[in-house]
């Protein structure tokens, strides 16, 4: 069976995508133990002329200051496969969300941005997933996400994105990792709760 795959998606794949590839992937393991076979956490970004680039420094320095590995990273350019092939996609901003719905609408329901998937369920009750595997409960926890978004709306369009630190003083990307972290540690407590 193939592995459910979580999709970060911004916009060179160098910064907000690949902290928060590493983030998630490091936490699920941590707290839920989850294999490699069950669970891949990918990222991918929106413009392809960073493909095959390393992480972004002062994003790599961020990581590695918050106790996460940030060898090994390539940037990815997005592509509908990719976008097709994930069970759950986390985008860092609205317009990155409208991008991965131009190239895969039928992805509508599976894809947020990352604090907006933080909101939805930041309120859900431990017993709210079913019991099984973190890919079981990260799929199902996407749909209840769903069936909230029409409910629970954000103050304004582009309070659920997470803004480039690119280019900016290393303090932007402490908080940028930061805000994405504590994005990240909502959802992986909603799915560890109960497991």
């Amino acid at each position: 069976m193939a592995a459910f795959v979580v999709l970060h998606v911004c916009t060179g794949n160098i910064c907000r995508s690949p902290m928060a590839e590493r983030i998630m992937t490091a936490e699920l393991s941590r707290r839920l133990g989850a294999p490699a076979d069950e669970l891949e956490v990918r990222g991918a970004g929106t413009y392809g002329g960073h493909e095959g680039r390393p992480m972004h420094g002062p994003a790599a320095e961020v990581l590695r200051e918050l106790g996460y590995d940030p060898a090994g990273f390539q940037a990815t350019w997005l592509r509908e496969a990719a976008v097709a092939e994930a069970g759950l996609v986390l985008t860092a901003t609205v317009e990155h969300r409208g991008h991965v719905l131009r190239l895969h609408p039928a992805a509508l329901r599976r894809t947020f941005t990352l604090k907006e998937l933080a909101r939805l369920v930041r309120d859900l009750p431990a017993d709210a997933l079913p019991t099984g595997g973190a890919a079981q409960r990260l799929a199902a926890l996407a749909a209840l996400a769903d069936a909230r978004r029409a409910v629970h709306r954000p103050p304004h369009r582009h309070a659920d994105d997470i803004a480039d630190p690119y280019g900016q003083p290393l303090d932007v990307y402490r908080r940028t990792a930061a805000e994405i972290r504590a994005a990240v540690d909502v959802i992986v407590e909603r799915v560890a709760a109960g497991s």
